[in-house]
């Protein structure tokens, strides 16, 4: 199914744009969490420790004048001056604060701000201490029986009113309309090979199957390799029916023709011949037929056999039975052709394949050594197992096969000098090699027993 890029329910730009804008809101998020931690842990341990400071700097000045009210007043009013010229210098709010001085119990002088319009109240003089709103400290002058309370607002409340967190989305506020077009136009150029690569595939015909030129980008590289693989499995298949295609029309030209030769025989014998030259037409149109048959099966094997390895399902079976079986399938040829077939294995063998690659593996070396063996000559098939590698052996009694021409009957279509007799195709090793491969397995032609013969090994792993 085609999908239309302007119609395609995900953009994997758009997902890649929102996800950075995502990463720098929960940033954002994280230094605002921080910031407000750490004013109400951090800066009210330090407003603790001024609002400390400076009651102690009210002590002093009220051991110097605590006998006169109005001095008294006069300079603790200049102190907090003091106060609140630095923080105008520092360029923040003064925060407000209480102030008294006792003696003795007797309240000499108090300061206290101007709430009117404010969202506070006064601290609770009748229990002094630290509450929500307000840090408390007390000094004393135990000499001369002074003690100086002082309240001062807790810092960091107009950070969490509506004006501070304004303050705090103001940089996000401005910062994102000011990064979306940069960002947008640095993935716009990132995604851009990306984009060459689509065209590069789209561009190219049906039959074009040549790899992709190989990328620059670590990112791409992976999608690149999987499409060159992905291509070259598809050439490989696409030659694979090619000659398949090729084999077919080869190997099924020469048994169509025998039949139609025949088939026209018949229809032109004399009347008084008809019968002794029909029997004999019958008889090659039987055998055209036979060997058209066979050559299919034998192609339909062959194309089977070189299906991809990946392509294959594998369950666990027992190699034992399978051989047993395909063996009790040729029996009848064997004793067509009084051949004695032996099985030689353990009880049971198991193992992960594919049972129809396997049956086209043992169906053919079976059906080649029963037809090259002679008259009253035995088959052997061993199955054995050492050191994680099962040998299955087939073992004949015919011609063999000399050292020098053991690679090129592996290639299809490749029949020995004095076969002739046997209507093979000389597809059956090539077939045997192909299902071979398919389960990691190696095939080796050796001599037979005593030099007689040939012995067929096919070596399994066992994993």
């Amino acid at each position: 199914m085609t999908v239309d890029a302007s119609t395609a329910p995900r953009s994997l730009f758009r997902r890649s744009l929102c996800a950075v804008f995502a990463v720098l809101f929960l940033c954002w998020l994280f230094l605002v969490a921080r910031e407000l931690i750490d004013i109400r842990v951090l800066q009210v341990k330090n407003g603790q420790a001024e609002n400390l400071l400076w009651a102690e700097l009210a002590l002093e000045r009220a051991r110097d004048t605590h006998a006169d009210a109005r001095q008294l007043h006069d300079a603790l009013q200049a102190l907090e001056g003091m106060r609140e010229r630095e923080w105008r210098l520092k360029g923040h709010r003064t925060p407000f604060r209480v102030l008294q001085v006792l003696r003795r119990g007797e309240l000499l002088s108090e300061l206290q701000p101007d709430l009117t319009g404010r969202d506070r109240v006064l601290p609770q003089e009748t229990a002094p201490g630290q509450d929500e709103r307000w840090l408390y400290a007390e000094v004393r002058d135990a000499a001369r029986e002074l003690v100086v309370r002082r309240w001062q607002e807790r810092p960091g409340d107009w950070h969490f009113s509506l004006a501070g967190l304004s303050y705090y989305a103001r940089p996000l506020l401005y910062g994102l309309p000011l990064l979306a077009l940069p960002l947008w136009l640095l993935f716009r150029l990132g995604f851009a090979p990306l984009r060459r690569i689509g065209a590069q595939i789209s561009a190219r015909s049906a039959q074009d199957l040549t790899p992709l030129p190989a990328t620059r980008y670590v990112e791409l590289a992976p999608l690149v390799n999987a499409v060159n693989s992905l291509m070259t499995r598809l050439q490989q298949r696409l030659d694979r029916e090619h000659e398949f295609l090729a084999d077919a029309a080869h190997e099924l030209k020469t048994p169509l023709a025998v039949i139609q030769l025949n088939v026209e025989a018949l229809d032109q014998a004399e009347p008084r011949a008809r019968n002794e030259a029909g029997d004999e037409a019958r008889e090659r149109l039987r055998l055209g037929v036979q060997r058209a048959t066979h050559t299919v099966h034998q192609l339909l094997a062959l194309a089977r056999s070189g299906a991809d390895a990946l392509d294959l399902s594998k369950v666990r079976h027992d190699l034992v039975d399978l051989v047993r079986e395909r063996i009790a399938l040729a029996s009848g040829l064997a004793v067509q052709r009084r051949i004695e077939l032996a099985l030689e294995s353990p009880d049971e063998l198991l193992l992960w394949l594919n049972r129809e690659s396997m049956c086209s593996l043992v169906d053919n070396l079976v059906d080649n050594a029963i037809k090259y063996s002679p008259p009253g000559g035995q088959v052997t098939v061993t199955l054995a197992e050492a050191a994680g590698v099962i040998a299955l052996t087939v073992s004949d009694q015919g011609p063999g096969i000399p050292a020098d021409l053991r690679e090129r009957v592996f290639e299809r279509f490749v029949r020995l000098e004095g076969s002739a007799g046997c209507h093979g195709s000389g597809l059956g090793l090539t077939i045997v090699e192909r299902a071979a491969a398919q389960h990691g397995a190696s095939v080796q032609l050796l001599d037979g027993p005593g030099g007689r013969g040939l012995t067929v090994l096919v070596s399994l792993p066992r994993s």
